[in-house]
């Protein structure tokens, strides 16, 4: 036991620091000015009085400190996985909340609210369709409700419902599980062939209770008449899933923004 003692006694004589100092032969904190050492009998009653290390405010707040760097390295390391499970397309990663211009403002105020009560959507199993003419910004507020839900550590899953289809019909080994996630984001609905397959991931996202979110050129005219059977099929379980209904107007076209970087490209031409 006395070799033990001795032991944590050698280590303690380790734990001083710059500016740590001894007072009456205890060993104090120079920055908490509290004492790293006590005085106690051991064993009790041999009369033996011993030095043993005690922790400091100084010690508590740096273990504290590491704690939370440690909590905050993994929370980051787990959302950056998010990130790679759920966006599927890297230009997804701009569309966020910080680089909307405000040319809709109604349509970015109600992204932010579908954020923020996102227990509520989620509960409730409320989904959202945006439509509108090409270059309104459809997937641009749809995947910055993506990125702002990732940041909170939800876990969305955002793809075209032509590129699941594309996968699932080659036997892709790197098809996605979409039960996994919270909330699945479909963009550019339309586009794909009215097949079994898109039928079948539409009917599973259905059946499993996970709130959707859509984008399409499409008119809430043509989901609701579509010219086919089995467009009528999918599109059916779509208007179902996407109770909220918002028109996305083309405020600042692409040949705007296309126009837009015409005059700067020239500029860092100095033409």
């Amino acid at each position: 036991m006395n070799d033990i003692i001795n032991s944590i006694l050698e280590k303690n004589k380790d734990s001083a620091k710059e500016g740590d100092y001894v007072k009456d032969d205890i060993l104090y904190c120079g920055k908490c000015n509290q004492p790293k050492q006590c005085i106690k009998e051991f064993p009790i009653g041999s009369g033996t009085m011993r030095n043993f290390p005690i922790i400091c405010k100084c010690d508590i707040d740096e273990e504290e400190k590491y704690k939370e760097r440690m909590r905050r390295q993994k929370w980051d390391e787990y959302v950056k996985q998010l990130y790679r499970q759920g966006l599927t397309d890297k230009a997804y990663l701009k569309n966020t909340f910080e680089n909307d211009d405000n040319r809709n403002p109604g349509i970015t105020y109600f992204c932010k609210k579908y954020v923020e009560s996102w227990q509520k959507q989620k509960e409730h199993n409320n989904g959202v369709l945006f439509y509108g003419g090409t270059g309104g910004g459809k997937s641009f507020y749809a995947c910055c409700i993506a990125n702002a839900l990732l940041k909170k550590g939800v876990k969305v899953f955002v793809s075209r419902l032509s590129d699941l289809v594309k996968n699932q019909t080659k036997n892709d080994t790197t098809d996605v599980n979409l039960n996994l996630f919270d909330l699945i984001i479909l963009d550019d609905l339309g586009i794909e062939k009215a097949t079994q397959t898109a039928y079948n991931i539409i009917d599973d996202i259905y059946r499993s209770d996970i709130p959707l979110i859509v984008t399409t050129n499409l008119m809430p005219t043509e989901l609701k008449n579509p010219d086919s059977i089995e467009k009528e099929r999918i599109y059916s379980r779509v208007i179902e899933m996407c109770c909220i209904v918002q028109k996305v107007d083309v405020k600042v076209s692409r040949f705007q923004i296309a126009k837009s970087k015409n005059k700067q490209a020239l500029q860092d031409l100095n033409i």
